[in-house]
């Protein structure tokens, strides 16, 4: 079965929607256009210079190693590759939802209606994990445990540690207390998206 095919059944079975998070006010709704690729959770906006990590989603860091059947791969470079190949050329779609503890905006980020998060958690590309008072995604945790039960990815490689467990040192409060209580089941949409949701700097900064 072909990884669309299983992708496109595990959407299903969940029942969409977004989550309901009250958003402080100075986080903008919508952010949208072209990104910059940091690593394999953040992105740039091009036009803003606005930065935005995924919600409820963790990659491997850029210097992270993985084996698999006794190949070495750079499982942190691969993450960041994908990332690129999903969002180069097209217009990034995101739904800020609050901000994490170094004050960066947080958000769910969509390219069509193709959730990035989603689609490389049930890739095996990363994982679903949301740091201390983050908002989780339960739908994500269902996905992942089909990608690890199929051994896609990450999965792969049994000894690839977690990148929250590495020892690189963490920024200032990226600290995890494992998973969180559940909010809302389903998985996030799109906003929809018009002319006008090209965000200015000042739209995005509240001036």
């Amino acid at each position: 079965m072909k990884l669309a095919t299983i992708l496109t059944i595990v959407l299903a079975l969940i029942p969409t929607g977004t989550l309901a998070q009250a958003r402080p006010s100075d986080v903008p709704r919508q952010i949208y256009g072209k990104v910059q690729v940091i690593d394999g959770t953040t992105f740039e906006f091009v036009k803003t210079r606005q930065l935005i990590r995924l919600a409820g989603y963790e990659a491997p860091r850029l210097a992270q190693n993985a084996t698999t059947e006794g190949v070495t791969w750079p499982v942190g470079q691969v993450s960041r590759a994908w990332m690129i190949l999903r969002t180069l050329g097209q217009d990034v779609n995101c739904a800020p939802i609050g901000r994490d503890s170094n004050k960066n905006l947080i958000a769910h980020c969509f390219v069509g209606e193709t959730n990035l998060a989603a689609t490389a958690i049930a890739e095996g590309i990363g994982y679903a994990f949301n740091y201390r008072n983050e908002p989780q995604v339960p739908a994500y945790f269902d996905i992942e445990r089909r990608a690890r039960g199929l051994g896609f990815g990450i999965w792969s490689s049994p000894d690839l540690s977690p990148p929250w467990l590495c020892n690189a040192s963490p920024e200032p409060g990226d600290v995890s207390d494992g998973p969180a209580s559940a909010t809302e089941e389903g998985l996030p949409l799109p906003l929809p998206v018009t002319p006008d949701k090209a965000l200015s700097f000042t739209q995005v900064h509240g001036g």
